[in-house]
């Protein structure tokens, strides 16, 4: 299944030893990462910063032609044309996402959730 992640939910991935991807894997599959090329250049930024992040060239990511060159904005657009679903840590990205209908997932005490379910 295609799905997006945003830079937030990839350096989470990376920087924190869990099994939140082994749990995506065992509700949809391995999942095929998408994100616009904004995400990759932010991963390339942060990178400089913090060597882990270097890691993001370990997952497999299909990058897509950013429109705007903001991240968020980008995954907005992306997540309305495709309908795939977007994995994020960013609340504010997450309430656009459910406001707009589009399938939305973060984590919530290291569980994988829907956005629409993790509102407080």
């Amino acid at each position: 299944m295609k799905v997006i992640f945003d830079t937030s939910f990839i350096i989470y991935l990376l920087e924190k030893p869990s099994n939140v991807l082994e749990r995506i894997v065992d509700e949809i599959g391995m999942p095929e990462i998408t994100v616009p090329k904004s995400v990759i250049v932010e991963l390339e930024r942060l990178s400089n910063k913090k060597k882990i992040i270097k890691n993001y060239k370990l997952l497999r990511i299909e990058s897509f032609e950013e429109l705007n060159k903001n991240a968020d904005e980008d995954i907005l657009k992306l997540a309305l044309k495709t309908r795939y679903p977007v994995f994020t840590l960013d609340l504010e990205l997450a309430r656009k996402l459910s406001e707009l209908g589009l399938p939305c997932y973060t984590l919530s005490n290291n569980k994988v959730v829907s956005c629409g379910t993790n509102r407080r």
